[in-house]
């Protein structure tokens, strides 16, 4: 088994830190980590809107493994090609900006699939294929977590530790508001 060493030509600047005179790389850096949780709670939090389409199907199990193995699926195939010399990973802008357009593509298939099976006749066939668009569409938002949040993670990595720091703590507060918005929603 191969243990993984630093790389010792990687730079970091955890002593000479770069000015951030207006805290702007923070603030995008808590944005960008706020933002790649933000598709994930969507889904999450319409669960109860979803149990009502589809009840006998298994909402926060479809979403969970479909989600999670999807993200992980990512990651893993990152992490095998970033440790090969043959084949080289786009940069991480590309691959940050395809999994955004995979959120985007992800948050507006599901609620215009809903609409086109809902809004006529339903019937148990229209149900069950707006059923597997709509897991397909929580996986695809799982594969661009992993995109997003694999590439941002690895990214912030080479820069100082506030950094990182601003990225989870997006994290924290999205999920937070997810917390609050479900709390509101009980009362």
């Amino acid at each position: 088994m191969e243990i993984l060493q630093p790389n010792p030509n990687l730079k970091t600047y955890d002593n000479k830190e770069p000015k951030d005179t207006y805290n702007m790389a923070y603030i995008i850096h808590f944005l960008l980590g706020a933002g790649y949780l933000v598709p994930w709670n969507a889904f999450i939090t319409a669960v109860d809107y979803f149990r009502y389409l589809y009840p006998n199907k298994h909402i926060n199990k479809a979403f969970s493994v479909g989600y999670m193995s999807a993200a992980m699926a990512v990651l893993f195939t990152l992490m095998w090609f970033s440790r090969s010399s043959r084949i080289k990973l786009p940069s991480v802008r590309t691959r940050m900006n395809l999994g955004q357009c995979l959120f985007i593509l992800a948050l507006m298939v599901a609620p215009v699939t809903d609409w086109i099976v809902h809004g006529k006749e339903e019937t148990r066939k229209a149900m069950n294929i707006a059923f597997v668009v709509l897991v397909s569409m929580v996986m695809i938002s799982g594969l661009a977590d992993g995109l997003v949040g694999g590439s941002l993670v690895g990214a912030t990595g080479a820069l100082p530790g506030r950094y990182m720091q601003a990225v989870f703590a997006g994290n924290a507060t999205a999920g937070m508001i997810y917390i609050f918005r479900l709390f509101i929603s009980i009362f």
